[in-house]
C-alpha cells in the first residue's frame, strides 16, 4: 500500500502484488520482480540518497538540513580504526553495519508483548515516520487495529511550530502518533519533533495542539 499510496509502484505491479502475495512462493516472487523503484532510500523514500561522485568520493543526493546519507562511510571507518576498537575494550576485528546474522529469539510480531505492558499498566507509545517504507504508517496501523482497543481521544494534529504529525490515544495507555517528514530513524529527519514527543511521553501528557 505504501510504496503505490505514495507514488513508487505502478498500478499494473501493484494491482499483480495483491493478488499473489502472501511472502511466500513464485506467484509472488515474479510480482515483486516487476516492480523497480530505482536509487531511493527506503527508510526514507524523499531523502537524498548518497552516490558515487566522478572525483571517487561518495556525495549527498540533495541537501536535507542536519542529515547526511553517506555518514555510513566515515562512521566505519572510524570504528575499524585498531585505536578506537581498543579505546572501546573491543576484541581487534573487522567491523560492519550487517554481519548477516541470523535472529533466532525474535518474534514474529510484538503485539503479545504489547498487551502485556498494557495489562499492567504500563504507558505505550508507538510512534511512525511518515516517509518510512521500512516500517510503514499504514502498516503500524494496521497492528494498532488488531489490538482492538477503544478510542479514547480521537485522532487530531499536534505541533511543533507547525503541524508535526497526527496523534491518537486509546484505552489502556496506548498512543500512536505520526511524525510528519520523518523516516525510520525519527530524530534523524525531524529532532525537533522527535523531542517533543520524547518530552511528552516522560511528563505524561499528549504533545501540544493549538485549535484555530
Amino acid at each position: 500500500d505504501f510504496f503505490w499510496t505514495h507514488g513508487v509502484m505502478s498500478d499494473e505491479v501493484y494491482a499483480n502484488v495483491t493478488e499473489h502475495c502472501d511472502f511466500a512462493g513464485k506467484a509472488c516472487s515474479g510480482a515483486w520482480d516487476a516492480f523497480d523503484a530505482g536509487q531511493i532510500d527506503a527508510y526514507n523514500i524523499y531523502a537524498p540518497v548518497c552516490v558515487d561522485g566522478p572525483d571517487g568520493a561518495y556525495h549527498p543526493s540533495g541537501y536535507l538540513p542536519g542529515y547526511d546519507p553517506c555518514s555510513d562511510y566515515p562512521t566505519i571507518a572510524y570504528l575499524n580504526d585498531p585505536e578506537v576498537q581498543c579505546a572501546f575494550h573491543a576484541r581487534m576485528t573487522e567491523w560492519s553495519p550487517c554481519r548477516n546474522f541470523t535472529w533466532k529469539d525474535a518474534p514474529v510480531t510484538m503485539l503479545p508483548s504489547i498487551k502485556f505492558l498494557i495489562e499492567n499498566n504500563l504507558p505505550v507509545w508507538i510512534f511512525s515516520g511518515d516517509f518510512d517504507s521500512v516500517c510503514p504508517l499504514p502498516a503500524t496501523r494496521y497492528s494498532i487495529q488488531d489490538l482492538g482497543l477503544p478510542v479514547t481521544t480521537p485522532w487530531r494534529p499536534w505541533v511543533a511550530k507547525e503541524v508535526a504529525g497526527y496523534v491518537q490515544q486509546y484505552a489502556g495507555g496506548l498512543t500512536f502518533l505520526s511524525v510528519r517528514g520523518a523516516g525510520h530513524l525519527v530524530p534523524s529527519f525531524q529532532p525537533e519533533r522527535a523531542l517533543i514527543m520524547l518530552t511528552s511521553f516522560l511528563k505524561g501528557m499528549l504533545p501540544p495542539y493549538i485549535q484555530d
